[in-house]
Parts: C-alpha cells; structure tokens; sequence
C-alpha cells in the first residue's frame, strides 16, 4: 500500500474531487481525515467511506478562515498525532459576466481558492517540518493556466475571478515548494481539465453543464471527458513518495486540452 499509515487531510473531501482522492487514498491505506464545511456532508461522506474499511474522521473546517485551519491542523495532530499529506482541493466558482461581477463575487472565490490554500499549507507546515516530511497537492484547473475561447456565463471574462484564483495557485506552489523544500516536504498541483463535479452546475442550468460538456470535448486530442477516478490516481502519485524528487511542478490532466498546447 502506497500510504499505508499516512494521515491524510483533504479539504473539500466530502464530495466531487476531494471524495474521489478520499477513497484513492483509503484503498491505498491512508488514515483520511475529511476536512469540510459542512458537518452534514461529512457525516454522509464518512458513511461511504467507512464501511469500505478505511480508516476516516471529519474535521468541520472554512479554509477561508485562518484560525480555522489552525485548529483543524492542531486537532488532527491531537488526535492523530502526525500529517503527512495535504490536499488542498477546496474550492467553490461564481461565473458572472465581467461587466456585472461584483466585489463579493471576486472575494468569496479568492478567499477559498487562494487564500485557502495558503491558510491550511500553513497552517500543516509546522508539523511536516518537524516531521522532516510532508506532501502538499495544490488543485488548480485548467482554467488557471491559459484563457478558454469559449466564453464562461455569456463574457469572455466570466470565469476572471476563479482563473485568477487557480493562476495564482500555481505560482503558491513554486513558492511554497521552495519555502518547505529543504525541510523534506514536497508542493505540488495538479490542474485538472473538465470533469462533471457538483462545482461544474453550480452556475449552470443541465442544459448549460451539457452544452459545456459537449463543447469541451471537442478541445481534447482525447476527445472525451476524464473520470474522477484518473484525476484521483494522479493526485494520489504527488501524495505518495513515488514523486519524491517532484516539487514545485504543476501536471495538467486534461485529456490534452488543444486550446492549451
């Protein structure tokens, strides 16, 4: 088992990308702590996931909210007495129109995206130093990494707050690696590409997420969409030491998105 013993705090854990890599982890016998928002949609997550026989607590936690993410780090060492890996995978989208996002819009989605990011990272870093080892996986997106042609809630720059959030992911996760690096733990991100998640209709109607689907196909050499499982095998690879001589690196998986090659 690739994590056998390994504790492993994953934000946004209780469904869509951050569920998949929970149960990545588990059959790979990680010690999974469920770290969420909302203490309902842990306790259905820890409801799946258990009885598979794999080793899992919840920890209510607003990544948005430095103190927050100090607590849950103290807890889980408390109660668990080390951490080893961190996904920071937490993440919410307002699509707006650019011409009518508002400032709330452009906060709530830096605050959680970005800030968040930093905030457990930080909070995790003092425990993965003194352990001499540690793994972060940073999830950012395709979005981050170059502006679609299609446009997001009918504008162009209607995804501008969420890309500026997952951009600046990928140069958290160069500074990062070099800030923790020589204290043997490893800052890594993965940019997904489309996958169908509870985020994909958060600001679409089903014909929209079909339309955005259907189109986003066309833009991979692979010509399909991924599953949440290929997305959770490859955080799995940063999260486990077969990538200990990866740091600061930020691996696509996107089926080969043609509009970013």
């Amino acid at each position: 088992m690739r994590l056998k013993d390994k504790v492993a705090i994953i934000t946004g854990g209780a469904s869509g990308i951050g569920k998949a890599a929970a149960d990545r982890f588990g059959q790979e016998g990680a010690i999974l702590v469920i770290a969420d928002m909302s203490p309902a949609n842990i306790e259905a997550a820890l409801s799946d996931l258990t009885p598979k026989g794999y080793r899992a607590i919840g920890q209510v936690c607003d990544v948005s909210d430095q103190s927050q993410t100090q607590v849950m780090a103290a807890e889980v060492v408390r109660q668990l007495g080390r951490i080893d890996i961190l996904v920071n995978n937490a993440g919410i989208s307002r699509y707006r129109p650019f011409a009518t996002a508002t400032s709330e819009d452009w906060d709530a989605v830096l605050n959680v995206d970005l800030k968040g990011v930093f905030f457990c990272s930080q909070a995790v870093a003092p425990q993965m130093r003194a352990q001499k080892y540690g793994r972060i996986v940073n999830i950012s997106s395709a979005l981050g990494t170059g502006a679609a042609p299609h446009g997001t809630a009918g504008s162009p720059g209607g995804s501008a707050a969420y890309a500026s959030a997952k951009a600046g992911v990928g140069m958290l996760t160069k500074t990062l690696a070099r800030e923790l690096g020589p204290d043997g733990v490893t800052v890594n991100c993965v940019a997904p590409g489309t996958f169908l998640t509870g985020i994909s209709s958060s600001t679409r109607t089903p014909e929209q997420v079909q339309e955005h689907l259907d189109y986003r196909k066309k833009t991979v050499v692979l010509g399909r969409i991924g599953t949440l499982e290929e997305l959770a095998n490859t955080i799995l690879f940063f999260a486990s030491d077969e990538s200990s001589y990866v740091t600061g690196h930020t691996l696509h998986v996107d089926g080969g998105r043609s509009d970013r090659m």
